[in-house]
């Protein structure tokens, strides 16, 4: 497939989902889409806009390692890096709620051996991170939210 017509697809999909997604959220008041299909585990991330100086929130699968939860900018394989990603590289500090449970937290990007394998671990849950590695022609992140304080979750930032 074409990259420009696979990235208009992709990214009308993800647009699609994650605003979808976000209106279940709010229905249901977080109860509802918390898995994935294949195992992954749904995390919102609320990040700081290196640019716009806002907070941003993003749902993404995840799955957890050691402890911490890992996630990946792959954009569902779009030639751009999601934002989120910029925002988590320039503040690291942010918030995430997992399953009703609100944490202050660090993204700390891994990379290298450490890397590759932690993306096999989202590839084993979700097996379209390979598709995705495939066509998008750029390297896809990884980080680990590595848990903070516990917090309310009328706390995060909206």
């Amino acid at each position: 497939m074409d990259k420009r017509v696979y990235d208009t697809f992709w990214g009308i999909a993800l647009k699609s989902t994650t605003a979808v997604h976000r209106v279940v959220h709010r229905v249901t008041g977080g109860r509802v889409w918390r898995r994935w299909p294949g195992g992954g585990v749904i995390v919102w991330i609320t990040t700081l806009g290196r640019k716009s100086g806002e907070w941003r929130t993003n749902p993404l699968v995840s799955v957890r390692v050691d402890g911490d939860w890992i996630i990946t900018g792959s954009n569902a394989g779009q030639a751009k890096v999601p934002g989120w990603v910029y925002n988590a590289r320039e503040h690291r500090d942010g918030f995430v709620l997992i399953d009703d449970e609100a944490w202050a937290c660090q993204f700390v990007e891994v990379e290298g051996d450490e890397r590759d394998v932690l993306y096999q671990r989202l590839v084993d849950v979700w097996k379209s991170y390979e598709m995705y590695a495939e066509n998008a022609g750029r390297y896809i992140p990884v980080f680990r939210i590595v848990l903070g304080e516990r917090i309310d979750k009328a706390a995060i930032p909206a």
